[in-house]
């Protein structure tokens, strides 16, 4: 492998590593804002809402790197750019694959948790949003519907306007 090959595979296990360490840090805050959601607290939430997102731009910008320098190696060695990472590992050298292909395990191994952590915290808040909405359905009804009464504790006939009742004795 010449020098040159060298130097933009090992840009690529760079790039791989560093996307390695960002998707890391954004499973650390996910988890973080599990935790918040748990416990219900809003502030915190929205805190790490804006942490997540710094992070998010930070994973995003590894995968740009991880991206360029596979373009790279592909334009050098005048491969098809649809080439399997397997393959293209394959052109390395020993060391070099099997570095390329345990950092290629960890972030495809990071990125199932953090869906999964996501999908988590997508359930605690469909379940909160349903209970907020279950709350405002009961209050709404029950501030709806509250009759008047009179001072002997029967229902005021003014609060009746226009609806029947009806009593079995």
């Amino acid at each position: 492998m010449d020098k040159h090959l060298a130097s933009l595979f090992w840009f690529l296990i760079v790039a791989l590593k560093d996307e390695f360490e960002s998707h890391a840090r954004l499973l650390d805050v996910i988890r973080e804002e599990t935790q918040a959601l748990s416990d219900s607290r809003l502030r915190e939430v929205i805190d790490i809402g804006i942490r997540k997102g710094d992070v998010f731009r930070q994973s995003e910008a590894s995968v740009r790197r991880r991206e360029k320098a596979v373009n790279n190696i592909i334009a050098h060695m005048h491969l098809d750019d649809s080439l399997p990472f397997a393959e293209l590992a394959s052109y390395a050298d020993a060391p070099t694959r099997q570095s390329l292909t345990g950092y290629r395990d960890k972030v495809a191994d990071i990125v199932r948790h953090i869906k999964s952590a996501n999908e988590i915290n997508r359930q605690i808040i469909a379940l909160t949003l349903t209970q907020v909405s279950n709350n405002l359905y009961f209050i709404s009804n029950i501030t709806a519907s509250l009759p008047n009464y009179d001072r002997r504790g029967q229902i005021s006939a003014r609060s009746l306007q226009g609806e029947l009742i009806s009593q079995a004795g």
